[in-house]
């Protein structure tokens, strides 16, 4: 990373709780618990900032939870949704910084600036786009290494921004509670404190050699966080130029049904990529490979962006009217998405929300 460059990480936390309460306004402000069917021996996949705090955290049997919270809510988890949510935070996200690691359904590392101006100015940059366009209430923190950066965005709680500078960083990082640090749960805390670690500082005297003795290379991996290094690199990338997806037909089909649902499963595998990284199309090419192995190629540019299944199918099959090979079977079928852009706010299939 470059001198004039901090870490960023931006979050939408208790994602799965923020689009129940999307879908439905009357549960803001009530205890809610996300998860599979109690009945059926679901277990809990988010909960409410409310609910955590007494206990009742990701993992735990669903009908335990309500149970010991009688006053709380259950909705089941829709993935469905979840994934058309997400992909929509990452094109709202990746409309205002174009290069990120993506972190799960809802989180990201990026490249920040160093000066606090700047980054705040990136932050309230990044939460209105993500507001305006998805309605959900985005969480930034900024520090000079990534683990810190993620640890600050989740002190700045639901809708905040919270920038720690390099100036101020070691007085905060010798504040934090060990459990706060990646990889210290509830067994390693414990293991630590016999050590006589119980806070960042007594973390730090014991000793890189003498933790890595004692806990191997995550004894190693610890004394660096409480010394404030992260040795892992960010990956962020750029979205994507092209999406393609082939299916090979066996035996080489000749069959307009068998090409036609060959097709459908390609525009669902397509739409599904779009959907995950918040992309639309421009752009659409239809490749088949002949029996005699020759390759046509159809291509043309489509009206409007492209996002769904439906209107992809819709122009790949216009395509495959353009072209002539009769006498001959398929072998292969191919779609390549060209002129990629990350989805607006317009592109939203609101019927889910």
């Amino acid at each position: 990373m470059s001198r004039d460059e901090a870490v960023g990480y931006a979050e939408v936390g208790d994602f799965h709780v923020e689009l129940a309460r999307l879908r439905e306004p009357a549960l803001e402000g009530r205890p809610l618990l996300i998860g599979g069917d109690p009945r059926k021996k679901g277990k809990v996949v988010a909960a409410s900032a409310e609910l955590r705090a007494r206990g009742l955290v990701p993992g735990l049997a669903l009908q335990e939870a309500l149970d010991r919270a009688p006053d709380a809510l259950w909705r089941r988890t829709d993935m469905r949704a979840a994934r058309e949510l997400s992909g929509a935070l990452r094109g709202a996200v990746r409309r205002e910084v174009e290069a990120v690691e993506v972190e799960g359904l809802a989180g990201f590392y990026l490249r920040a600036p160093r000066a606090r101006e700047a980054a705040l100015a990136l932050a309230e940059r990044l939460r209105a786009a993500v507001e305006a366009e998805t309605g959900l209430p985005l969480q930034v923190g900024v520090a000079p290494v990534r683990f810190a950066a993620r640890m600050v965005a989740g002190q700045a709680g639901r809708g905040g921004v919270r920038i720690v500078l390099e100036a101020g960083f070691e007085d905060w990082l010798l504040a934090q509670r060990l459990e706060e640090l990646p990889g210290v749960g509830p067994k390693t805390a414990a293991r630590l404190a016999e050590l006589g670690a119980v806070d960042v500082p007594t973390l730090r005297s014991i000793g890189r050699d003498r933790l890595e003795v004692l806990l191997g290379p995550h004894g190693r991996a610890l004394w660096l966080l409480a010394c404030g290094e992260d040795p892992r690199p960010l990956r962020t990338r750029r979205q994507p130029t092209t999406l393609s997806r082939e299916e090979t037909l066996a035996g080489g089909e000749g069959d307009p049904a068998a090409l036609a649902a060959a097709l459908g499963r390609l525009c669902e595998r397509l739409d599904r990529s779009l959907a995950r990284d918040g992309l639309r199309a421009r752009r659409l090419a239809l490749r088949l490979t002949l029996d005699d192995s020759r390759t046509l190629t159809r291509s043309r540019t489509l009206e409007a962006p492209v996002a769904s299944a439906g209107r992809l199918l819709e122009a790949a099959r216009s395509l495959y009217a353009a072209l002539a090979f009769e006498g001959h079977g398929v072998r292969r079928v191919g779609l390549v998405l060209k002129g990629l852009e990350a989805t607006g706010g317009e592109d939203r299939q609101l019927d889910l929300f």
